[in-house]
């Protein structure tokens, strides 16, 4: 009989495989309360930090292609998987200083990587919630199959076509099935509002009792001393979306340090990292009397090449604006949609529930964000990738 020699490394690499699918995390039956060191492989492809487009107000950690978790028997190889984190320190108003959008991942690739992140942000060591990207319709066909085999039905989520939501009281826990965004949404609601949930995939979703106003109010809290200065500055922007006599895209920072608007701007380095091989780095001016900011490309060594790429205003109160294009900043968002065509409006179909208007425009992305009572907040414009 022909005997079939295997060598010794591809032994222990066949051994090491079959450990890791033997013993896989279950998503679907985690407490939500579990260390973050329990629930994630050092050896992942991993980062975790600030993303706004996903969800203000806590740290994300967000893990690829990892075969180490299911959500039952469901396999999750080839899916994203963002933990939820709290951090106290995230849930202000000052994380959209960076224009609404932000991303900061970073990755790390130890336990002590990950706990000088944690101590940045203030963080627990521990998660609240997971969001799998869902992104075939065979995977959210079977998701959804599990979670009504144990849940029920679920209620219709009226803020969007095909989502639905769960309030499981006996587990503490919300499961938001948003498929027309490729998300599934499970959180320890321990420490959450009983009455009231707002993301940007689902919407504000009221469980009943929600008042919206306060709810928000403790959603966000203000990290900045507020400022009324008793000479505003005025701002022109027009109809091409330039800042007074600042270009986009021509402006270099030398003309902005040299220019009478310098004026108590905080210069910083910022870089961003949206995977290990892929790190961005651009220059932040920062006003926080005016909650102006402004966003250039980097060179360390030549400031004359830093060309202006965007900027953000994040508080009206501070400033006089005048948009050429006729926008007002006491518009209601009623008022905004009027000023565009539905075609220009990037985000209509989704203008219900959302608290944005995003302007098509074939070099800018262009934020307008709505607070309270859908009045006009603040918006950002910045060049695309």
């Amino acid at each position: 009989m022909k005997k079939i020699i295997i060598p010794f490394f591809l032994l222990i690499l066949l051994l090491t495989n079959s450990c890791k699918k033997n013993n896989p995390i279950d998503l679907m039956n985690l407490n939500l309360n579990e260390k973050i060191t329990d629930v994630v492989d050092f050896n992942d492809s991993k980062s975790i930090g600030v993303e706004t487009l996903e969800y203000p107000f806590c740290l994300f950690l967000e893990v690829r292609k990892s075969n180490k978790y299911t959500f039952d028997d469901i396999e999750l190889e080839n899916q994203e998987i963002f933990f939820q984190i709290d951090s106290q320190i995230l849930k202000t108003d000052s994380i959209t200083k960076q224009g609404g959008g932000h991303m900061q991942l970073e990755s790390f690739k130890n336990e002590t990587q990950l706990t000088s992140i944690l101590n940045k942000y203030k963080a627990k060591n521990t998660i609240y919630g997971y969001r799998i990207v869902m992104s075939t319709t065979d995977l959210k066909n079977k998701i959804l199959k599990k979670l009504e085999n144990k849940y029920g039905k679920g209620i219709k989520n009226a803020n969007t076509d095909n989502g639905i939501y769960w309030n499981v009281k006996d587990e503490n826990k919300f499961i938001f099935f948003a498929p027309d965004y490729d998300r599934l949404v499970v959180l320890n609601n321990t420490n959450l509002s009983k009455t009231c949930y707002w993301d940007s995939n689902n919407g504000l979703v009221d469980f009943g009792n929600c008042n919206q106003e306060t709810y928000f109010k403790e959603l966000i809290v203000s990290s900045d001393k507020k400022r009324n200065p008793a000479t505003k500055m005025e701002i022109v922007i027009d109809t091409a979306w330039n800042f007074n006599n600042f270009k986009l895209t021509k402006t270099n920072e030398v003309t902005f340090t040299k220019s009478s608007i310098n004026k108590e701007f905080e210069r910083s380095i910022y870089s961003e990292s949206s995977s290990e091989l892929n790190t961005t780095t651009e220059v932040i001016y920062q006003n926080t009397d005016t909650s102006l900011f402004f966003y250039f490309t980097y060179n360390e060594n030549n400031q004359e090449s830093n060309i202006l790429k965007g900027y953000s205003v994040l508080d009206f109160n501070n400033v006089k604006i005048t948009f050429e294009n006729g926008l007002k900043t006491s518009f209601s968002k009623d008022e905004v949609i009027k000023l565009f065509k539905k075609e220009q409006i990037k985000n209509f179909n989704d203008l219900k529930f959302s608290n944005y208007i995003e302007i098509s425009h074939q070099l800018y992305e262009i934020k307008l964000v709505f607070g309270d009572k859908d009045l006009f907040k603040s918006f950002y414009v910045m060049k695309k990738p």
